[in-house]
């Protein structure tokens, strides 16, 4: 089931166009305050944003509308989506939404919905909002006297403290240098925070928000994870961490500053959940943007490894179906079902990463993660594109992948997809025995058929 506002990971847009309007956007807040009453005869809703400019204007559009339907809010202002996502069970709450783009640039927003659960909305419930914005008559069913919004610091503290508990309190991190950089965005003041609280000895990268600067050659973004590498070098820390403009998502740099990404992270995860006995159906969720190097990596440990449509909430889908505990994207969605988590969070992945250094004393993380994972020569272009076909309506574009497919062999995989957030086309190649001048070279036949075929499709 599919819907026309919601992509892979909620709605997502440029600020101040349709469908992010705040005229719009309130009408997306009755909406989702309309089926909140469904929940509970006293819903609330809780709220976070990230630090761009459009937040605070969204925000209020948004809150107008969810307070229209007698619904309160329970609003945290600038914080991570994960930490909406774990308030928004932790407080029994109808739903949770983050004002977000991720890491897209500044001038992008977007809507994040999670049930009351804790879990991505699903596309049931995103089809209903929809139908329910779009209705020219709606009936809305004020309830009564309108919300009101609570503003509360100790609400994201229940969060912090969650995170102080899972990982042996103040302290606990003592003797660890880490380099952080957030990206100007939600973990700015969180996750450094977190961290020294915790006892680690903390350098903290872009974490001076100023509402245009977020994802701006920093976090996990551009040069990001090549400029934080610097710093790790550059501080002789122990490792580094980078994360995206709201923060589920996380990579990290070994003490010699090299980027780390989330297949390293799945592989170095699985080894320490097997050897506890922990790894619940000996099988790790990810997608089809995984290195083929993390099946190799795993199927040397009897470990399976499933591959999902690419989105974190597929991965997290497959792993509720399987009733797996570890899954996650190339790009940094790692998802731990432990300590009560129901979605990546790119800030536990860094304490969960450093909790197993300092477990392993003496040995570097650069050895270790070149011990556990060799990575295929892996390609991926990507371009803008005006619409948005279905691939498989492009004759042209299947004849070239199929081309390409014959060339390079059976052992070769090739994934070409639309981005779910933004204009774009990613062709990715990868593959055992190949060059990477051969993956590169069909890569780019394939991307430059798709580009023409779009256009001609106009």
């Amino acid at each position: 089931m599919t819907t026309r506002l919601f992509g892979t990971d909620g709605i997502r847009a440029r600020a101040g166009e349709w469908p992010l309007t705040p005229e719009f956007t309130m009408r997306l807040g009755r909406a989702i305050g309309h089926l909140a009453h469904e929940q509970s005869q006293a819903p609330v809703v809780i709220v976070g944003r990230d630090t761009r400019r459009s937040g605070p204007l969204l925000e209020s559009a948004l809150l107008a509308g969810i307070m229209a339907q007698g619904v309160d809010v329970m609003l945290l202002d600038e914080f991570t989506t994960p930490g909406v996502s774990f308030l928004a069970a932790r407080m029994n709450a109808a739903f949770g939404i983050v004002i977000s783009a991720s890491h897209n640039p500044y001038w992008d927003n977007g809507v994040k919905l999670f049930h009351g659960n804790g879990f991505k909305a699903s596309d049931e419930l995103e089809l209903r909002i929809e139908q329910l914005a779009l209705d020219d008559n709606p009936d809305w069913h004020a309830n009564g006297q309108p919300g009101i919004v609570q503003l509360t610091r100790d609400l994201g503290e229940i969060y912090v403290n969650h995170l102080l508990h899972a990982f042996g309190g103040p302290g606990a991190l003592r003797g660890l240098r880490v380099v952080l950089d957030c990206a100007n965005g939600a973990a700015s003041y969180l996750a450094p925070e977190v961290f020294r609280r915790l006892g680690a000895e903390v350098v903290a990268l872009n974490v001076w928000p100023n509402g245009v600067n977020i994802n701006v050659n920093c976090g996990t973004e551009g040069d990001g994870p090549q400029r934080a590498g610097q710093a790790v070098m550059a501080a002789m820390a122990d490792i580094g961490f980078v994360f995206d403009g709201d923060a589920d998502r996380c990579k990290f740099l070994d003490e010699t500053g090299v980027e780390r990404d989330g297949d390293f992270i799945l592989a170095i995860l699985a080894r320490d959940l097997l050897a506890q006995g922990k790894l619940a159906g000996n099988a790790v969720a990810t997608t089809q943007m995984a290195n083929l190097g993390l099946d190799l990596s795993l199927r040397a440990i009897d470990v399976r490894l499933e591959r999902t449509q690419v989105g974190d909430k597929w991965v997290s889908q497959a792993m509720r179906d399987g009733g797996y505990v570890l899954g996650g994207e190339q790009s940094g969605h790692i998802i731990l079902f432990e300590h009560g988590l129901t979605t990546g969070d790119g800030l536990y992945t860094a304490l969960r990463m450093s909790r197993l250094l300092l477990d392993n004393r003496g040995q570097h993380f650069s050895d270790l993660a070149s011990r556990v994972l060799t990575k295929a020569p892996q390609i991926l272009v990507r371009a803008d594109v005006p619409a948005k076909p279905p691939l498989e309506s492009l004759p042209a574009v299947q004849a070239q992948i199929q081309r390409s497919q014959d060339a390079l062999g059976s052992d070769t995989l090739i994934n070409v997809r639309y981005s779910g957030t933004e204009p774009v086309v990613r062709v990715m190649i990868q593959g055992a025995g190949q060059t990477a001048e051969a993956l590169q070279r069909e890569a780019q036949a394939i991307l430059d058929e798709v580009t023409a075929s779009v256009a001609s499709n106009q």
